[in-house]
């Protein structure tokens, strides 16, 4: 008996609707097991990289109201969760991120903190200031000099510094203490730098 093309397709269409249907089963089992699945969200903290090598940071962090320290890691259910970084003393603390969170997966989240300079002007032999507070190893102290001529400070810590016309010249206190710092020519110190 021969058979007909509308049988054929017929066929055809009950030979493929088992496979279409448990395709589409495996499918929705591997989304719905992904889906409920937790993921890992690790935040971490560190400087930036504008003034010295980027260094890692232990600093307080929440997410959706978790808080820990970083880095901090935690098991948490698919879904958008917000990372707040705690403002730090010595900082620009970076802003809160918005993060979505897959099922199974791991996502990270890094707050970049900007140490916050200190400028010092130096001009025609004058600082314009007295004294100044810095955090040893974080702080960076930024001698500028706004005139057209060069600029020659001294100190039993950095020896002397000579700050060309409209340059400025960066420094980073190593180690805690109070360093005094005078022109070339002058016997007391203009400037006394405390380190904490």
């Amino acid at each position: 008996m021969k058979r007909t093309g509308k049988s054929r397709r017929l066929g055809t269409l009950l030979f493929l609707i088992p496979i279409i249907l448990v395709v589409a089963l495996v499918a929705y089992a591997i989304i719905d097991t992904t889906s409920s699945r937790n993921g890992t969200l690790i935040v971490d903290a560190q400087t930036s990289a504008r003034y010295y090598p980027a260094q890692a940071l232990y600093f307080p962090v929440s997410v959706s109201g978790r808080a820990g320290t970083t880095p901090y890691t935690l098991s948490l259910p698919a879904g958008t969760y917000t990372v707040n970084f705690q403002s730090e003393h010595w900082f620009v603390s970076p802003p809160s991120r918005t993060v979505n969170l897959p099922g199974g997966r791991t996502s990270y989240v890094v707050g970049t903190y900007d140490p916050i300079p200190v400028i010092v002007s130096v001009d025609q032999s004058h600082f314009n200031t007295t004294s100044i507070e810095v955090m040893h190893g974080i702080t960076p102290v930024v001698w500028v000099n706004p005139s057209s001529n060069y600029e020659v400070i001294s100190s039993s810590l950095t020896g002397r510094l000579f700050v060309a016309p409209l340059q400025n010249f960066t420094y980073v206190f190593s180690s805690q203490g109070k360093f005094a710092f005078s022109f070339a020519g002058n016997t007391s110190p203009d400037l006394v730098v405390t380190v904490v």
